[in-house]
């Protein structure tokens, strides 16, 4: 339980998890501990990574966002159709959706920060709004994807010699690398972790409480969004009606050791927490263990992560 006191302990315990899950999936697996799966892993991983990076900043702070995943269907079917319908080729597609994840973003947090509606709820009805628009706009039909330059951002590589790395686990590390940055070593990473901790006290210390958090929202949609443009890369489509990724992305971040109540946490951390999901979920495959019991996993991974962190408030 001392682990558990400190924001590295945390990641510690994680990094000890992940190495245990890697061992015995070795040993159960002959086809686990190879530099193809582990890139796979990767690949696999990155959606959620990407989207968890910018999620970190913001439930340090203490927000919560569930309109993630609608904001990257939206995302991969805007640049989709500014692809088909537009000259403004793959950096229009990807301005089109930050733009749109940036809006979104930016209303969430304008509503929850000046107006005081709950964030559960505004981003939950944000969730209901965008996945209306979304289909009406997309006909509630996938748009396919064939631009080359497009496609390579979600199904390249990145040869290094011993291995080829994929594009969307390059983006996934570079974001990381980025808000880790971000969060270490800027005035910025500071106010975030004080408004997550002492809001009343920033206020009193002449801190624009509600600018930082209306930036937070900001970012995160635009972080879904992109996560969005590479899944659209990935999948050849943007596709209207997939699978909501928030609950991952939010199981992630507190399995990765940040609190709910905000103020805690490490960029570290989600990205062990990230890997350790991964390999979970891959392991389970080659193990053949039907996908019916892998969300049965994925679910207690979010019960042990919250227990985790109601564990840490008690320490």
């Amino acid at each position: 339980m001392r682990l558990l006191r400190t924001r590295e302990g945390v990641v510690v315990l994680l990094l000890v998890t992940l190495l245990l899950l890697i061992g015995i999936f070795s040993a159960a697996s002959p086809y686990f501990f190879d530099v193809r799966n582990g890139m796979n892993i990767g690949r696999a991983v990155s959606i959620i990574g990407i989207a968890s990076a910018f999620t970190t900043l913001l439930m340090i702070a203490g927000g919560l966002d569930l309109s993630i995943g609608a904001v990257m269907n939206a995302a991969g079917v805007v640049a989709a159709m500014v692809l088909a319908q537009t000259n403004f080729g793959v950096p229009g597609a990807i301005a089109a959706a930050v733009l749109v994840g940036a809006a979104v973003g930016w209303i969430n947090g304008v509503f929850i920060a000046k107006i005081g509606i709950n964030p559960l709820i505004m981003t939950i009805a944000m969730q209901f709004i965008l996945k209306g628009v979304t289909l009406g706009f997309s006909a509630s039909a996938s748009k396919v994807i064939v631009d080359p330059a497009f496609l390579a951002i979600g199904q390249g590589y990145l040869h290094l010699g011993v291995a080829a790395v994929p594009m969307p686990l390059l983006w996934m590390l570079l974001s990381m690398l980025a808000l880790w940055f971000v969060l270490r070593f800027t005035q910025f990473g500071k106010w975030i972790y004080a408004v997550g901790g002492q809001p009343s006290a920033c206020r009193r210390a002449g801190i624009d409480v509600d600018r930082v958090i209306i930036r937070l929202y900001t970012l995160s949609a635009v972080g879904a969004a992109l996560a969005g443009v590479v899944l659209a890369g990935i999948q050849g489509a943007g596709i209207p009606y997939g699978a909501g990724n928030e609950l991952s992305v939010i199981a992630a971040v507190i399995l990765g050791g940040v609190s709910l109540s905000g103020g805690v946490g490490l960029m570290e951390g989600t990205l062990v927490a990230v890997l350790l999901v991964g390999v979970l979920k891959n392991g389970m495959t080659l193990l053949g263990i039907s996908s019916v019991f892998q969300m049965v996993a994925e679910g207690l991974v979010l019960v042990v992560a919250l227990t985790l962190d109601r564990l840490k408030g008690r320490l």
